[in-house]
């Protein structure tokens, strides 16, 4: 192949890219829940939408003794929290930093950082 086709192919690539930005409808995002500790904080990992069609997840710190969280939020922004350890010196972990996976039982199952 001469360096002309491989350069013709390289600039029709681009033009495609640009195209298809151009002609792509923007997206918009909307914020369901703001966390402010007392319902969770630090969320990281990644939501999952679970079979009911709510997403559910996972805050890091928050909650009752800043152990962290695991939520569920609908489509309209309803948060349920449920903080994890709410105890003190509770021995089954604390912090969740990873996400939730779901079964085909319905349950979900998750992993903390440290335990007590």
């Amino acid at each position: 192949m001469t360096k002309l086709k491989v350069y013709k192919r390289v600039c029709l690539f681009f033009l495609l890219g640009v195209g298809t930005a151009i002609a792509s409808h923007a997206q918009t995002f909307t914020t369901l829940v703001n966390f402010h500790g007392t319902n969770g904080a630090n969320p990281q990992a990644s939501l999952v939408q679970g079979i009911d069609g709510d997403l559910y997840g996972t805050t890091g710190s928050g909650g009752d003794n800043g152990n962290g969280t695991v939520f569920k939020v609908t489509p309209s922004g309803t948060l349920t929290a449920l903080s994890f350890c709410p105890q003190a010196n509770c021995g089954d972990g604390a912090r969740l930093l990873g996400g939730l996976v779901q079964t085909t039982e319905e349950n979900f199952y998750g992993t903390t950082f440290c335990w007590r």
